[in-house]
């Protein structure tokens, strides 16, 4: 047998590790957190505000959202929680844009 024959190409290389390299692990961790922790807190601010408080929940969830979507981006984290943040942040829309439908109706109709 000659040497080639007993050739073993190298391990792949390890895939870079996930967010913005500009930024410590910890850092990254802690953003990640941050970002999951508000995307879910919006979306319940958003759905409470369907049924109650929607103008005060859904302009709470509109900014938490923002938050949460501004943090993905910049640290490059938590991306599967995007999807989650977009929804509370259209939900908190429809929130307020309900709430001053309903406003607009009240005072009209009477």
């Amino acid at each position: 047998m000659s040497q080639q024959d007993n050739f073993v190409p190298p391990p792949p290389p390890n895939p870079p590790p996930p967010g913005n390299p500009m930024y410590p692990p910890e850092v990254l961790r802690a953003k990640a957190a941050e970002a999951a922790s508000d995307a879910k807190n919006a979306l319940i601010m958003s759905l409470v505000g369907l049924v109650c408080f929607g103008f005060i929940l859904g302009f709470l969830a509109f900014r938490k959202a923002s938050s949460a979507i501004e943090t993905i981006d910049l640290y490059e984290v938590a991306k599967e929680k995007r999807g989650m943040a977009m929804a509370a942040k259209i939900i908190g829309i429809v929130d307020i844009v309900g709430w001053v439908v309903g406003l607009i109706a009240r005072f009209t109709l009477s």
